[in-house]
Parts: structure tokens; sequence; C-alpha cells
């Protein structure tokens, strides 16, 4: 006997199922095609929350979303499929631009000779490389990270693809482990690069170039990219700063040792933390006590008037007796406008 259509199996509430398991639990066609049951992939259902209807809560549990969406996918697709691009970017977690936490499609990869899967909401890709694997991640299998980077290539700007590039080479300073890092040492993410083809290949050789070991985070690498950009020296990246006689000072995020210069990005988190916001103004106050000039960022000034910051780091770069070479002349010769 069909369940009461106000009416689901506890265990159905909380995950994707498919159609064949709401029969087998004794939900009716009709049942099944009620409003409340939402249809993240061909042949499977979802229960619909409260919380999902609104909009703010789509934008801020977006990751937790597009998990369920992969659960359910994977019930849909056949054996040996996973996920790749910008889904397993996401699913990593990598860091990426704000744009990318739309409700895009799924991207799901399987490997020739099998035939990519077709379903709504769903980029199948078909792939055949011989240096493409698998990795298992937060419960999913994903495309492996230097194949990932490659992909990445064909839709990120050069900034965000230099950021994912720094995240996936890093060794933190603090090993976590229940997540062994670096995910990929930079000799291979070049050497994959390398062997590439296909579309964002240029771009991937020019972005793996300016991957650099410890950055911490997204900020840090586009702060260091305009940096070099506004033809500054690059700084080296979270280093540890000593005094003259070897005693550990702090650490800081971009330093020039030359000139004396630390420069200090500060996310909305130093603000708000009264702890960190306490630990930052002793560990400045004692690089000023050494003769370190500090330019310290935030992400709101850096977002709203970039050219500002930049002014302020090369104002301490050259008190610290940096100069900026001289432009050299061009070589092709000016041709005079007419007059009027």
């Amino acid at each position: 006997m069909p369940r009461p259509p106000d009416d689901l199996p506890p265990d159905l509430k909380a995950i994707p199922f498919t159609l064949a398991q709401g029969r087998a639990l004794g939900l009716s066609k009709k049942r099944m095609r009620r409003q409340d049951l939402d249809r993240p992939a061909r042949g499977v259902r979802r229960a619909v929350r409260p919380e999902d209807r609104t909009a703010e809560s789509v934008w801020a549990n977006a990751d937790a979303a597009l998990r369920e969406r992969c659960s359910a996918v994977e019930l849909a697709v056949p054996d040996g499929a996973f996920f790749s691009h910008l889904t397993a970017a996401r699913l990593w977690p990598l860091p990426l631009p704000g744009w990318s936490a739309g409700a895009g499609p799924v991207h799901v990869a399987v490997m020739e000779p099998a035939m990519s899967p077709r379903l709504p909401d769903v980029v199948g890709h078909r792939l055949s490389h011989h240096l493409i694997s698998t990795v298992q991640r937060n419960g999913f299998r994903l495309v492996d990270p230097a194949t990932l980077f490659c992909q990445l290539a064909a839709v990120l700007a050069l900034p965000d693809l230099v950021a994912v590039g720094d995240a996936l080479i890093l060794g933190p300073r603090f090993p976590d482990p229940v997540d062994e890092r670096p995910y990929l040492a930079l000799a291979d993410l070049v050497d994959r690069v390398d062997r590439a083809c296909g579309r964002g290949t240029v771009k991937a050789r020019r972005a793996v170039g300016l991957v650099r070991q410890g950055a911490e985070s997204r900020p840090e690498t586009l702060v260091r990219l305009a940096i070099v950009e506004a033809g500054l020296p690059e700084p080296e990246i979270n280093i540890d700063v000593r005094a003259a006689d070897g005693t550990f000072i702090g650490r800081g995020d971009m330093v020039y040792r030359r000139y004396r210069v630390i420069v200090e990005y500060d996310g909305d988190h130093h603000r708000t933390d009264t702890r960190q916001y306490d630990r930052d103004v002793g560990r400045l106050d004692l690089f000023a006590a050494h003769g370190w000039r500090v330019v310290r960022l935030t992400g709101r000034a850096f977002s709203a008037d970039r050219g500002a910051c930049l002014a302020r780091i090369e104002q301490a770069l050259t008190a610290g007796g940096w100069r900026r070479a001289p432009a050299k002349p061009s070589s092709v010769r000016k041709v005079p406008l007419p007059p009027g």
C-alpha cells in the first residue's frame, strides 16, 4: 500500500534516493512527482527542506548543496565515472573566485572507451590522456590534481589559476593529519602542464611559472601577483623574521629582507577576532621595534583602491633603498599625429 502523499520514510528525508529505492519503500509514481521532492539527476529524488527555498541559504550553503547534488548524480552515472573541472575543484575544495559558487552544471568525466553520461544539469566529459588518474577526496572520486589544474585553465583568469596552483603545492606550516599536504609537488605540476594540450594550455604554462610555495590563502596570492604586475619586486611569502641575533620575532606574510619591508594582508577575521587582533598588534610592534617598515593591507581597502595600496608598498620599498629601473626607450619610432 503506497504511503500517504505527505509522508516519507525517515531515511529518505536526509539523503538522495533513486526511483527504484522509493518504489521498494512503498512510494507511488505520483508521490515521487510531488514538488516537495527535488530532481538533482534523472531517476533520482531528494526531499526539499524548508531552508532550501531561501536565496540566502542557497548561497551560504553552496558547497553543501553541491555535495548533495553530486551524491545524487553518483547514483545515476556508470561505475568508473568521476568528477572533474569546476565541480572537482569545489569538492576538493580549492580556492576559487566567488562566481564559481553558483549552481552551475555538475561536471562528470569518464575515460575512453566509456561513453560520457548524458543527464540533466550534468556536463559529461570523455577523456583519454594517459596521464589522467583519479583520487578520493571527501568521499568523492575526483580527477587528479595536476589534470584538474589544466582543466581549470580553460575557465579561470590567470590570477585565479595561480591561486589554485599555490594551494595545490602548499606545504603547510602545521600539517593536518586528516588532510595530507601538499596535494602535488611543484615539479610534478610543471611536468604535467608541459605535456598538456587543448584549451587553456598557454595560460596554464604562464600560471605555473607564477606558482610559489608558501601562499596560505587566495588573497595573499592575488596581492603578490598585483605587486609584481605593478613592477615592484616579488616578496618572499610567509617566512620567519628574526632579529640580528637570530631571535624569532614573528612571521611575515610578504617580506622584503633587503629593504626591511613587510606587507601584511588582513582578512576580515583579523578585525572581528579579538585574540587575533591583539596578536597582530603585538607582532607588528615587534617588527617596527627591530627596524622593519610594515605596510598593512585590508581586503576591503585592496578591493576598493588597489592603486593606493600598491603606492604605499612602493613608498616603503623606496624608503628602504629600492629604486624603480628607468623605463627603456621604445624601439618603435613614433609617428607624429596630423594637425587637428
